[in-house]
Parts: structure tokens; sequence; C-alpha cells
């Protein structure tokens, strides 16, 4: 039996469907912190672990997550999905859970790539036998060739696309992933890149968009970022549903991918819960070029 917040990607749910597990949803505030107040009564006699994310590579309060995750004898999951390459206190974000997930592909020119942190490995346990995965595909080749003349590429993008469908909350959901090993080319990319100035350009960009959104009357999730983080995007909140679409149609015209954030699960859809509610008024600023 673990422990989610109501705020987070239906992808989460794969890994824990496949193994047949419970869940328990437990509520986040505006700022996606959890609502401490209520969180104990979401734990019964089977309750193993609970998820903490680092949401958009803000750093959680990870002192309450331990502290909550030793006061119940509880594996602590950490999700750092959005936070590749970040750091806490001195320490790299993903390693401070039982079990960390890492996501670098979100910040490098790379199809697909995840990292899984384990503090402790017995010498019992060995790694799965998994097939790896395969070099660049020829779609990915032309997508980097295009990212090296953005112009060109938001030209063709405006003449052949229309823009996605960002206020769906169904159009982006995955399916189901086979569990393959990074490929060597994309690992030695992970391994090489500079994530320290990486961060540091990421962070400027976020203060950027951030002023451009108060400007415009939005309100940011965060009212500050963490020093030493590397964001994934910069977050905040229109008024409704409407206002998200001004921004998304002011994103396509000039090539920012403001988009929409996460893909919940139907259940929540179906609702219409405060997670689902609070969805529809938030909009993400890409914070890379």
């Amino acid at each position: 039996h673990i422990l989610i917040p109501d705020f987070i990607c239906d992808s989460v749910f794969q890994p824990i469907n496949q193994d047949s597990l419970n869940f328990s949803i437990f509520e986040t505030s505006e700022d996606l912190e959890p609502l401490w107040s209520s969180l104990d009564q979401k734990i019964n006699s089977k309750t193993r672990a609970i998820l903490m994310v680092h949401y958009f590579g803000q750093p959680q309060d990870v002192d309450k997550f331990l502290n909550f995750s030793k006061k119940h004898e509880l594996f602590l999951i950490e999700d750092n999905a959005h936070g590749h390459g970040g750091v806490y206190r001195g320490k790299e974000l993903g390693t401070f859970g039982h079990i960390g997930i890492s996501c670098p592909r979100k910040f490098l020119d790379i199809e697909d790539g995840g990292l899984l942190y384990l503090n402790r490995i017995s010498e019992k346990d060995s790694l799965p036998n998994l097939n790896y995965q395969k070099s660049g595909s020829n779609q990915n080749f032309i997508k980097k060739c295009l990212n090296e003349f953005p112009i060109i590429k938001h030209k063709l993008k405006i003449f052949l696309k229309e823009r996605p469908e960002y206020e769906n909350p169904r159009a982006f959901r995955e399916a189901y992933v086979e569990d393959l090993y990074l490929n060597r080319e994309f690992s030695s990319l992970i391994e090489s890149t500079d994530w320290k100035k990486l961060s540091k350009l990421r962070r400027q960009r976020f203060t950027e968009f951030q002023r451009i959104s108060v400007d415009g009357g939005l309100t940011p999730v965060f009212e500050t970022l963490s020093n030493e983080s590397n964001p994934w995007c910069f977050p905040a909140y229109v008024k409704d549903q409407e206002e998200a679409c001004h921004w998304f149609d002011w994103g396509w015209r000039n090539n920012i991918n403001v988009h929409s954030w996460p893909t919940l699960r139907e259940e929540q859809i179906m609702q219409e819960d405060n997670a689902f509610n609070r969805w529809k008024r938030l909009i993400c600023f890409p914070n890379s070029d």
C-alpha cells in the first residue's frame, strides 16, 4: 500500500498496476506540498511507502518527508523526474529517498531515459534481464537537425501542424512502455553533460518567465526558487481554462511551448476533483530554448 499525491501523471500508476499494489491518494496544496494535517489519517496497517514529488524541479521539504517516513516506518520513494541535476543542501536530488527516480530526458535531446537510485542493495539482489534500448531513431535525428535552426523549425511547425490540445485532459495519455536498459549513446550524453551549468541557465530562464507571468497577471506556483535546483519548467496559475488557452495560443505563435501538466488519472477527470480543477488553471513555460 503506497501513498501517492493527487497531482501526478497517470504514468506513475503503470508500475503500481503492473505489480497489483494498492494505493491511497493524499491531497496537495496550491504550492504543491502535502496537506500534512490530513496525511496521518491515510496510514493503515498495510502502508509501506510514500511518494515525494519534486514538482517542476522545486525541492520538497525533504526533512518533513524523512521524518514522516521514519515515524511510520515507510519507504520514501523520491520522484525527481522534473529536477534531474538539481541539488538540495549539497546533495543530488533523487538520492534522499530509499528509492529515487530521475528523468534526464526532460532536459536533453534524447528520446527516452530514466534513472533509478537504490540506497541499499543486498548481495541477493541482481539486475533484471532486460534488452538494451535501440539507438536514436531517424525521427529523433531529424528533430535534432531542426533544433539547430529554430526559426525554420517554427515556420514549418506553424505551416504543417496545429497547436496541440493542451486543454484536453486526455490528449497526452502515455501508452505502457517496455522496460529497457538505457542505450550507451544516451548514457554517455547524460554523464558528459555539465549539469551545474545547465541548471544555472534554466534558473535564469525560470526567472525570466516569472517576470513575464507576473506582468501578465498570472500567479506563480512557487514564491521563490531553490538556488541549486534544475527546474524543468516555470509553472503558474491562470484564472480559468479560457485564459489558459489564451497562453497556449500565445506560446504557439511565439515559438514558446506553453503547455499543461499533468495527465491525470481517468477517475480524477470524471470526478472533476480538486486536482483536476487545479490542472485546468496551471500552465507551464519551458526553461529551454
